[in-house]
């Protein structure tokens, strides 16, 4: 029957009148946000190791980090920036790092005048996690508790990956286990013992 769906339609309409609106007045009230929701990204500078997985697993490749080797096996994370302008929020950084390092839950409200303000690097970043972290009771996003900033951050003193410490010539972890090389019958040291001889 011609017309039956405009009336279905303005029935839907007359019932949703005398009912109360939906709309939260932003500024004032804020709705709430699922901890598993993409929003803003955080990064954690007590929890980073310069591992640069999250610069690796990024598709956009809006992640730089630029680490120096310490002398016991750690790296030192020189640089760490983040351009929003080209973030997808796709998180797969956030569940690329092995240390939850970086973390999705910053403010959603992250709108700028100017294009360049969404280029963060890593003051402006810590800067971001410590607000975060203070308004917060000092939890990380996902629910784990942080150390407060008179506390020792949590990767001093452990390596960076693997085991071992920086070797320049194979990077970190001590590089591939040496291999024992058998040649007709007679068994020849590992390389690497070999070189020190």
């Amino acid at each position: 029957m011609f017309g039956l769906g405009i009336a279905k339609g303005l029935l839907l309409t007359f019932r949703h009148l005398f009912r109360p609106p939906f709309t939260v007045q932003y500024p004032e009230e804020r709705r709430y946000i699922p901890e598993n929701a993409r929003t803003n990204l955080l990064w954690f500078e007590e929890r980073c190791t310069g591992c640069s997985t999250c610069a690796q697993a990024c598709p956009d490749g809006c992640i730089l980090v630029e680490t120096s080797p310490n002398p016991d096996g750690t790296l030192n994370v020189l640089r760490y920036e983040i351009d929003f302008r080209l973030c997808m929020y796709c998180a797969l950084c956030v569940e690329a790092c092995p240390y939850e390092a970086i973390q999705a839950g910053g403010p959603y409200d992250d709108a700028a005048y100017n294009f360049d303000d969404l280029y963060r690097d890593k003051h402006k970043l810590t800067e971001m996690a410590q607000e975060y972290l203070r308004t917060h009771d000092w939890t990380y996003p996902n629910g784990d508790k942080a150390p407060r900033p008179e506390e020792r951050p949590l990767h001093l003193g452990k390596p960076a990956r693997g085991q071992g410490a920086f070797d320049p010539e194979v990077g970190l972890g001590g590089g591939p286990i040496p291999l024992a090389v058998t040649v007709k019958g007679e068994r020849r040291a590992p390389a690497a013992s070999r070189a020190s001889d």
